[in-house]
């Protein structure tokens, strides 16, 4: 949008007319006419006043991109890994401070490059520094103000889990009830039948894949909170069968064995059985973390001749 239309909707929306425009602004209405009309341009020492008699900045005043396409974000997001990959969580970080700058207000870039820096601290196995967590956060915070709902709905749900984690209950309400309601539609499926209405065959089958993915990832959260709370109401017992039903999802469809790796450490910590809950496998980021002699978490696991000799056999 050129700065002419800009200003023309800018002012139309606060309800001034072009003489009261020119007569705060000590010129004429001809002169505002030709900034709508894209003849002129405002003389540079104007633009402060009035940006703020149309209510916005000069970003926004000079048409300056302040957003990103989803697939701009994609490719950035694919830069920002293999930026990781080559220079390491730092180089990611100053990359994405970099971005930022260039789209301050961009929530869907604010959502997505924190979820991926987190998502690449959690593979590196190292956590993220305090002042790289605060700006992880900052970001959530953005996104959590953005005019995209999803956007904000992702943005203020993550900012839930981390107020919980951190033991902040009062500020994980408060983001809670920021959320808005569950639709009672599931525009994903709705997407589906559209496409399978347009025998459009791949995109249903892709939509209805991503359901089922998303469902079956709800059921094996769902799985794991129910272990937990066994465990803290002294029902061992049942923690098994639930561990069980959790594992049987992931052979049952086929999914990255880090899930059934994941639940039966859970599982050991949970009932203090090593050997039952000790996998063949460990990737090496898991390994990391569990051999890690800081984190106190594991010390059950680290105790058991058993672990120590599949750390010695994975190691080489």
């Amino acid at each position: 949008m050129e700065i002419g239309s800009i200003i023309r909707s800018r002012r139309a929306a606060r309800g001034l007319t072009q003489e009261q425009v020119a007569q705060a602004l000590g010129i004429t209405a001809t002169a505002v006419s030709k900034w709508e009309r894209n003849a002129s341009l405002p003389e540079i020492t104007l633009l402060p006043a009035l940006a703020r008699m149309l209510g916005t900045d000069l970003n926004d005043l000079l048409a300056f991109q302040q957003e990103m396409t989803r697939e701009e974000v994609s490719a950035f997001l694919e830069t920002l890994h293999r930026t990781a990959g080559e220079g390491g969580l730092a180089a990611a970080f100053a990359l994405a401070k970099e971005q930022r700058k260039q789209f301050p207000r961009c929530g869907l870039l604010a959502l997505n490059t924190a979820l991926t820096l987190e998502g690449l601290a959690a593979l590196a196995g190292a956590p993220l520094e305090a002042e790289d967590a605060q700006w992880v956060r900052a970001l959530y915070r953005q996104a959590a103000e953005s005019e995209d709902g999803a956007v904000a709905a992702q943005a203020r749900a993550m900012l839930f889990s981390r107020a919980l984690e951190a033991g902040e209950e009062d500020q994980a309400e408060e983001w809670l009830q920021d959320l808005p309601p569950q639709p009672l539609y599931d525009k994903s499926s709705m997407q589906a039948r559209l496409a399978l209405a347009r025998k459009d065959w791949a995109k249903a089958g892709e939509q209805w894949e991503g359901n089922l993915l998303h469902q079956i990832s709800q059921v094996q959260s769902t799985l794991l909170s129910l272990m937990d709370l066994a465990a803290q109401e002294g029902r061992r017992e049942d923690i098994a069968p639930l561990a069980d039903a959790a594992c049987a999802l992931t052979h049952c469809f086929g999914l990255w064995p880090y899930e059934t790796w994941s639940v039966r450490l859970q599982q050991a910590l949970l009932t203090e059985d090593v050997e039952g809950g000790l996998t063949a496998q460990l990737r090496p980021a898991i390994l990391r973390e569990l051999t890690d002699p800081d984190n106190s978490t594991y010390d059950l696991l680290r105790d058991s001749p058993r672990f120590r000799a599949l750390v010695e056999k994975v190691k080489g």
